[in-house]
């Protein structure tokens, strides 16, 4: 029965690669290697970044024999991105599972379907942490004198340390399940406790150059407070060395680690994920209901699902936060904002960089992506409703526009404040970026009609797992970088109040194609769904 669980939650896991979506059925195998060929792509590009700081690391590391430094900080880095790509995914898919319910009424221990959903959060954490490993792992071969020992025990470092990040993402899991069942308003919470870790962590790799500036500056200080609260990375870079000792501690520290964490959340599992978490019963209560019009309905709808999810409002609503936060930053840091927006040449394309500004701030909300999606088995309800559905699309579009509209009001009025753009650009900026967040979001609508996925176990799935949300999320991006791009290449041709007008445009006129296919072939394609 472990062994039917495994391959059941490994299928969950690695389903973006092998399935349609839209029908459930096996992709063909060009669709498997070309969804392999994207991943990997994506994965490369920020293999390539660790690659040239392990690089730098490397060489100053080793001219000073402190090689086991190298392992230490490279595996750090790697077990922040483990828990960063598998955290927020654990408490769904251990304690929040669809199919929960099922498998504990049959007659299978807790514990099993436990180590079951653990080994999904392993192999989600395996493959964010060989981003980092990987080319941590070439740049040694190539620059250290390797033994053979040594090259064993790096080869089964990546190994051992993933079940370091598995123990990491398991107790960050377990103790936003525990709190959930202490708390009534539980995902406002968890909101808040991942944004702070997410600041945290965006923090640091802000920091990172200045720290490796600091490390390699006071090597054997630095050395020396890793050996003391970092002790188990500090034997696994001596293990690298070849210290075969050192292999032995690092291995035992992580497996009693392991073992003593799968223990403890197996006790609780069945606690936790059968817990009515955080909710108060209801109490019936006679009052007037008043009514209201369908649009202002299905938006309440929309707003109730995307507030009522962690996952959803973590993953594809970043951008709430980060605006106005933005906005912030900027007037506490005014006078440094200014003194670069003043770099000769630069002042020129200032409404052009503060509408790059808004519009990537934009892409990271992403609400239409999933959406489709996350009806789930319950796309009937919206189907049988006695509403079209282009009424239905144009709620998620609508709370899309709502959620990024708001946010990018106070970053668009500070960055105004601090350009000076002056009356005709004051217009075209938040007008070009309200046009580039409508065209995203009907984008994100689009694709996700096209390649919708109802059968999902874990809303994790749709959320993080998708074409749709992984095309409207780097395609924002590419886009933006796009049309900065044709200015650059334009530049002598085209003033940029002239290039303003035809960006304007063509945004204008795509968003409006785009809105009337969503109206008429989208609707039609989501009553058939």
């Amino acid at each position: 029965m472990t062994k039917a669980l495994f391959k059941r939650q490994m299928m969950e896991v690695f389903s973006w690669l092998y399935q349609e979506k839209k029908t459930g059925k096996h992709r063909s195998a060009k669709g498997v290697v070309g969804t392999a060929v994207l991943y990997l792509l994506l994965f490369g590009f920020l293999g390539v970044i660790f690659g040239g700081a392990a690089n730098a690391l490397c060489e100053s590391l080793l001219s000073a024999n402190m090689g086991w430094m190298y392992w230490c900080i490279m595996g750090l880095l790697a077990v922040f991105l483990g828990v960063f790509g598998s955290v927020f995914n654990t408490y769904s898919s251990l304690y929040q599972a669809k199919d929960n319910d099922l498998l504990l009424a049959m007659p299978i221990p807790a514990s099993q379907i436990l180590l079951a959903r653990l080994s999904g959060v392993y192999a989600m954490g395996l493959m964010y942490e060989l981003i980092v490993m990987l080319p941590t792992l070439l740049i040694w071969f190539v620059n250290a004198p390797v033994s053979i020992m040594g090259t064993i025990h790096v080869l089964l470092i990546p190994l051992v340390l993933s079940v370091l990040i598995l123990v990491l993402s398991a107790i960050l899991g377990w103790v936003v399940a525990l709190v959930a069942t202490k708390v009534k308003h539980k995902k406002i919470i968890t909101v808040v406790i991942s944004l702070a870790f997410i600041g945290a962590y965006y923090y640091v790799c802000g920091m990172a150059y200045s720290i490796f500036q600091m490390i390699l500056l006071n090597l054997e200080a630095f050395g020396e407070k890793l050996r003391i609260f970092l002790y188990p990375l500090y034997h696994m870079g001596m293990a690298a060395e070849g210290n075969a000792l050192s292999m032995l501690i690092f291995t035992g520290i992580v497996l009693a680690a392991g073992v003593t964490t799968y223990l403890v959340l197996s006790h609780s599992f069945l606690k936790l994920a059968t817990t009515n978490h955080g909710e108060t019963k209801t109490v019936y209560k006679e009052q007037t209901v008043k009514t209201g019009s369908v649009s202002g309905a299905l938006l309440q709808k929309e707003l109730r699902r995307f507030v009522g999810s962690t996952n959803y409002m973590l993953n594809c609503g970043l951008g709430i936060v980060l605006m106005p936060f933005s906005a912030a930053a900027l007037v506490l840091k005014s006078a440094s904002v200014r003194d670069f927006f003043s770099i000769p040449g630069l002042e020129s394309c200032l409404p052009l960089l503060a509408v790059a500004i808004v519009c990537l701030f934009a892409t990271m909300n992403i609400m239409t992506a999933p959406s489709i999606s996350l009806e789930g088995k319950n796309l009937w309800i919206a189907q049988s409703m006695p509403v079209s559905g282009s009424q239905v699309l144009r709620a998620k579009l609508h709370l899309h526009l709502l959620l990024t509209f708001l946010p990018a009001i106070p970053l668009v009025a500070v960055l105004e404040w601090l350009t000076k753009p002056g009356l005709v650009y004051g217009i075209l900026i938040p007008v070009v970026s309200a046009l580039f967040a409508l065209l995203m979001a009907e984008i994100g609508l689009a694709l996700n009609l096209k390649m919708p996925n109802l059968n999902w176990m874990s809303e994790i799935v749709p959320i993080k797992q998708s074409v749709p949300v992984a095309v409207t999320l780097f395609g924002g991006w590419l886009m933006v970088i796009a049309l900065a791009g044709i200015y650059v290449m334009l530049r002598n041709v085209v003033s940029i109040s002239t290039y303003f007008v035809l960006v304007c445009a063509a945004l204008f006129v795509a968003a409006g194609w785009l809105h009337h296919w969503l109206m008429t072939r989208g609707a039609k394609i989501f009553e058939v769904l």
